[in-house]
């Protein structure tokens, strides 16, 4: 090792030496030199470090799906309760026993999440589990239409705050449907996202 420069840290991966002239132990020049930069490695030109983007952004572009799926959806859930909340409170009507609908809302996805947590989908019960919370999701799904109509049956509300209510559940229930549409299609969802 007589013409090799240096000391033991000197030889390079390959054993060639190829230590840094300017004593800081970086490669050289040379054609056995390593280069850190893999863009210069490969012989293409190194590009201007303003314009590479960090491996973990991603431009505006590709937020369309969970963002603005989830923006659409909050919007439609606004002008369901919007209707609901008309239905009640306008002063020709103001009743607010429509406002009974709201625990149908609530209620209307729990059997479809017990559901889909309690079964796997190679279980051959999973099936008929399935279908029994899909069952009982449109009755509570039923129940909640038939309520405004039986109040207005009833006397207890006017005809017009039930076809107010009846629109907002239209739109509410379309709304938990897109949900489960957009967001429960994955198979690794999960409620810890949220």
């Amino acid at each position: 090792m007589a013409g090799i420069k240096g000391g033991p840290g000197a030889l390079s991966p390959g054993g060639l030496g190829c230590r840094s002239e300017r004593g800081d132990g970086g490669p050289t020049r040379g054609p056995h030199a390593v280069s850190r930069d893999p863009a210069r490695a490969a012989g293409l030109p190194a590009l201007a470090a303003d314009s590479r983007l960090p491996p973990t952004a991603t431009p505006a572009s590709d937020l369309r799906p969970p963002g603005r799926a989830l923006i659409s959806l909050s919007f439609g859930g606004a002008i369901g309760l919007m209707f609901l909340m008309l239905g009640c409170a306008l002063p020709i009507y103001n009743q607010y026993w429509p406002l009974f609908v709201l625990f149908f809302y609530i209620l209307s996805p729990i059997p479809y999440c017990i559901a889909r947590r309690l079964v796997d989908d190679t279980d051959a019960m999973s099936n008929a589990c399935k279908e029994l919370a899909i069952f009982l999701t449109t009755g509570i799904v039923v129940s909640a239409f038939g309520l405004p109509i039986v109040f207005a049956r009833a006397n207890l509300i006017e005809w017009g705050a039930c076809a107010l209510v009846l629109t907002g559940n239209t739109v509410i229930f379309a709304t938990i449907l897109g949900f489960f549409l957009v967001f429960g299609s994955n198979d690794d969802f999960s409620w810890q996202q949220w």
